[in-house]
């Protein structure tokens, strides 16, 4: 059903995925969000600050080269959200 709703948006051509393939790639970066600002683990610091880039590197390329606006922004706030776990645990 959401899927024939977002086909017959215009703004369906902004995704690339399916809906839920974005809620679980939010609910694992926001996994590794926590993983990633946990000061006292630092195996635990290290895994989810190396997962956020990945994903985030891998959504901002996919977004570019799809032109999706939905992977764009996935990529640059899993950046950003390393970028902000490196700034926490090291401050």
């Amino acid at each position: 059903m959401l899927e024939s709703l977002l086909s017959d948006l215009p703004l369906g051509e902004l995704l690339s995925k399916k809906p839920l393939y974005y809620v679980t790639r939010l609910l694992m970066a926001g996994v590794a969000f926590s993983m990633a600002t946990n000061a006292e683990k630092v195996f635990a610091r290290v895994i989810g600050l190396v997962w956020l880039l990945i994903v985030g590197g891998l959504f901002l390329s996919i977004g570019v080269t799809k032109e999706t606006i939905g992977d764009m922004l996935i990529g640059v706030a899993a950046l950003g959200a390393a970028g902000y776990a490196w700034w926490y645990t090291r401050s």
